[in-house]
């Protein structure tokens, strides 16, 4: 089953930029660069309100848009190299590994969703 097509008023290579922009600026901000899952998902909305996501002139959220695009935040930070995922009983961390982080990473954007690519020949 195919999941309904909206239509958000910016580019998933912007968004998907502003995200990781602000990921990075609100984990770097943080003692050992480690924050709550929670405390990420309500800080990333605070700040990328001003961009006013939007589809069908409805205003959204980029936890929406990551949930919808990208099946959730957790399944986005998994696809990044320079984060990770710590769960500790019922408690989920997510952490920054400065030494990582490549500039280029927070500008690169992929050409599909998809996780694992197969090669016919």
């Amino acid at each position: 089953m195919m999941k309904n097509s909206i239509q958000w008023n910016l580019t998933n290579q912007k968004c998907t930029e502003i995200i990781n922009l602000t990921l990075v600026d609100i984990l770097s901000e943080k003692k050992n660069n480690i924050i709550s899952l929670s405390e990420l998902i309500l800080t990333l909305n605070k700040r990328t309100k001003i961009y006013n996501l939007n589809n069908n002139k409805k205003f959204n959220t980029f936890s929406k848009y990551l949930k919808h695009e990208y099946n959730g935040i957790l399944s986005y930070i998994e696809r990044l190299n320079y984060m990770s995922i710590i769960k500790n009983n019922n408690d989920i961390m997510i952490k920054l590994y400065k030494n990582l982080l490549d500039l280029n990473d927070l500008y690169n954007h992929r050409i599909t969703k998809d996780s694992e690519w197969e090669f016919i020949n």
